[in-house]
């Protein structure tokens, strides 16, 4: 009777076992397009006799085991995959962010227009050509007045336009900063449910899953390391700084730079910096402050434009001080006055944003200098200044800049160059990244195919299971109702 009894205690273990195995392989289905999800499998073992479980007990021989069990659901993933993935993926958010943005600074600054700076140039160049033929002229005059404003005004349209988008980078920041403090809590709220669902021996496969998919988050943001402790806990860290410990976190804050008025980012409650190297964080801050030329961002731009107006203004005031003024009514011939503003702090405060034409040239056309004589009603003076300044277009003595055109043109070649690194270099990662997802998906990612094999595999384990509890149900049956009939 016992062993009958046990039999059917047998099948049910296998009956259950496959129930659960039919219902996780649907629960694998369902999720097959479901961002994050790790397919999840059943850990099952055999069920030791029942005499093993006892101190003192009858040797059988012949002694059967107790059916089968479902010791864990465990997730098929590779910790190692996802930590080369979350390494990778924060160098390919940085070269992604960089590589857009830099893209989108190259057209902006794409001197093929015909409004470009590079084409207002050429204009002003022309109509000074124009001029040192025909000082006399007040046309002439005119059209290098208002060409050289056109090029003045080009001139503020890209400083204007490139510190709108230095602007538009530091909010970025501030934005990027407020993602990460919010992934950071949530990561930290996932924890806390984990560790408390997993107080019932259970592992917490689904809720992994929404704090391993926070994880990959934040990893485009900010560089991070993490590891479990020994309670079993999740600590991320970045550049050595923890982040979390468990529920417990440090975020992060921005402060305006009084400076710069540009946004610091420290760790809250704190002046200590925030450390960190890769991410789009760090492509958000190196687009923001880069200025050199291994680490070109919007004030490396700005700094050669500034350079590049300085040093026209100084350039033409050098030459045209010199010379002399066409009279104005009954006035007489000036010389002294300066083609371009010189700021009251010298020509070192002269930008791209503020460079101007003198208040004497923009009052009137015959205060541009040609001449290097007087000029009166008797004598029309001469060309020489005009052809000293015609002469600037093509000097390859510049101070700082070498030849004026030549170096706007550098300055869109090197953007160029740079802006096809940075698309490189983020074809190249996005390559490694894609081959770490395919990898990834390998192992963790749901095949239909697969679970359906899977669900067939546990239907007929069920239905085998179903048909032994029958066939113990009809011993069952003989023994209780038939024993002892004899004739039937």
């Amino acid at each position: 009777m016992s062993s009958l009894f046990y039999g059917l205690e047998i099948a049910k273990t296998g009956l259950t076992v496959a129930q659960q195995g039919i219902s996780l392989t649907g629960h694998n289905i369902s999720n097959a397009n479901t961002v994050g999800y790790t397919r999840q499998r059943i850990i099952q073992n055999s069920i030791d006799p029942s005499n093993t479980l006892t101190r003192i007990s009858k040797i059988n021989k012949g002694t059967i085991g107790g059916g089968v069990e479902v010791t864990k659901i465990d997730q098929i993933r590779s910790d190692y995959l996802d930590r080369q993935y979350r390494s990778e993926n924060a160098t390919l958010s940085n070269y992604t962010t960089k590589a857009e943005e830099l893209e989108y600074i190259e057209n902006m600054m794409n001197e093929l227009s015909d409004n470009g700076l590079s084409a207002c140039m050429a204009d002003f160049f022309d109509s000074l050509s124009e001029f040192s033929s025909d000082t006399v002229n007040d046309e002439v005059r005119t059209s290098v007045q208002q060409n050289a404003q056109k090029m003045i005004e080009a001139f503020h349209h890209y400083y204007n336009q490139l510190t709108d988008l230095q602007t538009t980078y530091n909010e970025n920041m501030k934005v990027t900063v407020t993602e990460i403090n919010d992934l950071l809590k949530s990561i930290a709220s996932y924890n806390d449910q984990i560790s408390a669902y997993e107080l019932s021996g259970e592992q917490a496969n689904d809720l992994r899953d929404k704090r391993n998919l926070l994880l990959d988050d934040l990893s485009g943001l900010i560089n991070i390391s993490y590891y479990t402790d020994a309670d079993n806990h999740l600590v991320v860290t970045c550049e050595g700084v923890e982040l979390i410990n468990h529920t417990n976190t440090t975020l992060l804050e921005t402060s305006a730079n009084a400076t710069t008025g540009m946004y610091d980012i420290y760790y809250e409650g704190t002046t200590t910096d925030f450390s960190y190297s890769d991410g789009k964080l760090m492509a958000l801050k190196n687009l923001r402050d880069g200025n050199t030329a291994s680490n070109v961002g919007v004030p490396y731009i700005i700094s050669n434009l500034n350079k590049l107006a300085r040093s026209m203004a100084e350039a033409f005031n050098a030459i045209h001080e010199t010379g002399y003024t066409k009279p104005i009514g009954t006035g007489t011939s000036q010389t002294g006055i300066d083609f371009f503003e010189v700021p009251a702090g010298g020509y070192t405060d002269i930008t791209a944003g503020n460079i101007s034409l003198s208040s004497e040239v923009l009052t009137s056309v015959r205060n541009i200098a040609g001449s290097s004589v007087a000029v009166t009603s008797t004598n029309s003076g001469n060309n020489e200044i005009a052809l000293k300044l015609a002469e600037l277009s093509s000097s390859k003595n510049i101070t700082d800049v070498g030849n004026f055109e030549e170096f706007l043109n550098s300055i869109v070649v090197e953007l160029g160059v740079d802006s096809s690194t940075a698309q490189t270099l983020q074809a190249s990662q996005q390559a490694i990244v894609d081959n770490l997802t395919e990898r990834k998906n390998s192992i963790s990612g749901v095949s239909l195919d697969e679970e359906m094999v899977q669900m067939m595999t546990y239907q007929h384990a069920y239905s085998a299971a179903s048909r032994v509890l029958t066939a113990l149900d009809e011993a069952l049956d003989v023994l209780i109702n038939r024993t002892g009939q004899v004739g039937l």
